[in-house]
């Protein structure tokens, strides 16, 4: 990984730590709790509501029916009670629940707390409502039970607490388990039709252990158990609500039908008679019952029953029928007038905004005991363990890649972590804080995303400052859109390296005052600088008249082998007009020698820890650097290595020069002169080529004299040809020394 990568990354990293302390702050003191109930009811909603047909749980509701059926207004006399305890005993029930507290005599009937004494005696399957009142005197807040009136405690009948647990937003999600008060535990109605529904009575003491409550069976040593919610402050005595679906999800019966007998008179349009339908002792002959059957498969089974004077059958059909047998009601109140409904996380479902009864939500938190279907908050240090983990590897991961594919990333990991927590709650009734590392995430993601750019702007600036000077405009724009496609560290690197100086400058500048040989470089050596940039080369240096070029470097190309020759081919061609305006208004010459080598190079900032510069350096830029020297030695101006030649003979015209061995070397290198672009070799080169090439191959053979005739042949095509010049010279030198038997052709340069 690169050193400016890792940087990112690291300095990600610790930013991601820095937002993943504050959200886990934010968690710690409740930020989120709102937002995060809100998603636990985003998740019921998700879920759906659930099966409830093997439910035992029946709710008979206080409903604008009951209103519009009864006689008498509501409060109702105690007797109405008396008489629902009687019919649903009748008809099979199994237990009854009342969220109606009888805390106070009745108004109505002198009579009626007796009237329902006898029958919660009679029947001895009700549990009562009572409730936990609390008052401030001196600063301090004293708790007493408020119980159900003593001729109804005489009974012997089990009561529990009401009282709901409203969340910050008015929501219902918690069930109390149990109420202490004065060192005493006092458990709600919920709590106690669980206790009666597993053989438990009275107030069983609690053991704590493993997040639940452990309850002992009456002269047993088995236990059952409720979950605990795990709150922000630890275990609290309350289980988390597994609602089933939205109000009515349990089957739900009007007060008045179930009053509703021979002997209970409601309004003349109300009074069915409807209990008559499932009595043991019914008034009403099997025929009437059968045919008050809503199922007409059952009326035809029981028709054909009594036909057969099979009674025990019909009884059997009837009991089939009947909705209340072997059930547990729970008897409240649902019509809004009384302000007994609640907010439930099914609150706005599937469109409809409906609140739930009071006596609903008893229904819910009881069958989520009897199912053991409880829902889990995990541990508050894993909730802030997951914040950091995800927002270090979305930070990792975005310090990496570029800001879009992070964004998509983040965008990923944010789906991600929304469906994999509905899958914990709908298939492992597990919560797990959702809103927190969604805000990490996109934390991490923003800060990171704003860290790079602010990084890249001073990294693009770093760059401009360097290069701006140095380079074509194209380059540099590209070298600060993609910082990384470079290192300034150091890096190894395929370019080509363009070297050149004037020829005789010393004598020049001796013939110049200081201000006209400024002028006379400048005049040089912008041009020659303007060509160097529009083939994307990086001037490395300028040392007085020679300049140093690098193509390839900073910026990837693999074009820069004949990028490099073309710029020198078009300096040379500048040169033809430059030279007659320089002669015209200084009086001197100007001949430019060049030389371009390609190879692997070491390229980065190189100087002092003050002062650096980008460059680069191997052995390829020596040669490239020896090659513009040799010039002298043939009377050429442009001399390329085999290496370019290989990278750009597609693109160029060359002859051979000569097996040169540079100062410093021992292995002789194979030279070439660059003539032209390619297809754009005049006739006249292209006849002194092929005739130098076959001169240098003799000279190679040491046939000395038909060496130097085929080199003459080459002056012949214009008069002149400075190579052939040279090659002649040594070819008479040769003949009068010949080589040693090892040599191979090689010329061996003493000087640079």
């Amino acid at each position: 990984m690169k050193k400016d990568t890792l940087k990112k990354t690291a300095w990600g990293t610790l930013i991601a730590l820095f937002f993943s302390v504050i959200v886990s702050a934010l968690l710690i003191f409740g930020f989120f709790r709102d937002f995060e109930l809100k998603s636990l009811d985003f998740r019921f909603r998700w879920r759906g509501p659930e099966d409830v047909s093997n439910s035992d749980l029946i709710v008979i509701a206080i409903d604008q029916q009951t209103f519009s059926a009864c006689r008498d207004r509501y409060p109702y006399p105690r007797e109405y009670n008396a008489t629902l305890i009687d019919n649903l005993n009748e008809v099979g029930i199994r237990r009854i629940m009342f969220d109606i507290q009888f805390t106070e005599p009745d108004m109505k009937n002198p009579k009626g707390d007796s009237i329902l004494a006898d029958a919660v005696q009679r029947n001895g399957n009700v549990i009562l409502a009572g409730k936990i009142d609390r008052v401030q005197a001196g600063g301090e807040i004293y708790a007493y039970p408020n119980e159900p009136l003593p001729i109804l405690m005489k009974t012997g009948a089990e009561w529990g607490v009401v009282g709901e647990i409203q969340d910050p937003d008015g929501f219902m999600r918690r069930y109390s388990i149990f109420e202490s008060y004065q060192n005493r535990y006092v458990y709600t109605l919920g709590s106690k039709v669980f206790f009666a529904e597993n053989g438990i009575h009275g107030s069983p003491k609690y053991e704590f252990k493993d997040g639940y409550f452990y309850f002992p069976k009456d002269n047993s040593k088995q236990k059952v158990r409720l979950k605990a919610h795990r709150g922000s402050m630890g275990f609290e005595q309350t289980i988390l609500i597994n609602y089933y679906g939205p109000a009515r999800t349990f089957p739900t019966y009007s007060l008045s039908s179930v009053l509703d007998d021979a002997d209970f008179d409601l309004k003349d349009e109300e009074d069915t008679d409807y209990m008559e339908l499932f009595k043991k002792n019914s008034i009403y002959p099997y025929e009437l019952r059968i045919a008050l059957l809503p199922d007409s498969v059952l009326q035809e089974e029981a028709f054909t029953a009594l036909a057969m004077d099979d009674t025990a059958a019909v009884e059997k059909i009837l009991d089939m029928a009947n909705p209340f047998r072997d059930k547990i009601a729970l008897i409240g109140v649902s019509i809004e007038e009384v302000h007994d409904n609640k907010y439930t996380p099914f609150y706005n479902y599937a469109g409809v905004r409906m609140l739930m009864p009071g006596v609903e939500t008893h229904a819910h938190a009881i069958q989520t005991m009897l199912d053991q279907n409880f829902i889990s908050a995990i541990p508050f240090y894993q909730n802030i363990l997951i914040v950091f983990i995800i927002g270090i590897l979305t930070a990792l991961v975005v310090s990496i890649v570029r800001p879009v594919i992070g964004g998509v990333f983040s965008l990923l990991m944010i789906i991600g972590f929304v469906f994999g927590s509905l899958w914990l709650f709908i298939e492992k009734n597990t919560w797990i804080q959702m809103v927190p590392p969604i805000t990490v995430i996109l934390l991490s993601y923003i800060s990171n995303v704003v860290y790079q750019f602010l990084s890249e702007q001073k990294e693009k600036k770093k760059i401009r400052g360097m290069f701006q000077t140095y380079m074509s405009p194209k380059v540099l724009k590209y070298l600060e859109d993609h910082p990384d496609a470079f290192s300034l560290s150091g890096e190894k690197r395929e370019a080509t390296m363009f070297f050149s100086d004037v020829q005789g400058f010393t004598t020049i500048s001796e013939s110049l005052s200081a201000e006209e040989l400024s002028l006379v470089l400048n005049k040089y050596l912008s041009p020659m600088t303007d060509i160097c940039m529009k083939y994307d080369g990086y001037v490395d240096k300028y040392e007085g008249d020679a300049i140093m070029c690098d193509f390839g470097v900073p910026m990837e190309d693999p074009d820069h082998a004949w990028k490099a020759c073309w710029a020198a081919l078009d300096q040379q061609e500048r040169l033809v007009e430059l030279r007659k305006e320089i002669k015209k208004d200084h009086g001197v010459d100007i001949y430019v020698r060049m030389g371009a080598n390609s190879g692997v190079v070491s390229a980065g900032n190189m100087g002092s820890a003050q002062r650096f510069q980008y460059t680069v350096m191997g052995d390829a830029v020596n040669q490239a650097s020896r090659f513009e020297g040799a010039n002298k030695q043939y009377g050429t101006y442009i001399m390329i290595g085999e290496e370019t030649l290989n990278r750009a003979k597609d693109k160029i015209e060359v002859r051979i020069l000569d097996k040169l061995v540079v100062k410093g070397k021992l292995i002789p290198i194979t030279v070439y002169e660059l003539l032209a672009k390619k297809g754009e070799l005049s006739e006249e080169k292209a006849a002194i080529r092929t005739h130098f090439t076959e001169g240098i191959k003799l000279y190679w053979q040491r046939q000395w004299d038909a060496a130097i005739a085929k080199f003459n042949d080459a002056i012949a095509v214009t008069g002149d040809d400075p190579p052939s010049r040279v090659f002649i010279g040594r070819c008479e030198v040769f003949k009068k020394n010949p080589p040693g038997d090892d040599w191979q052709g090689e010329f061996v340069m003493t000087t640079k």
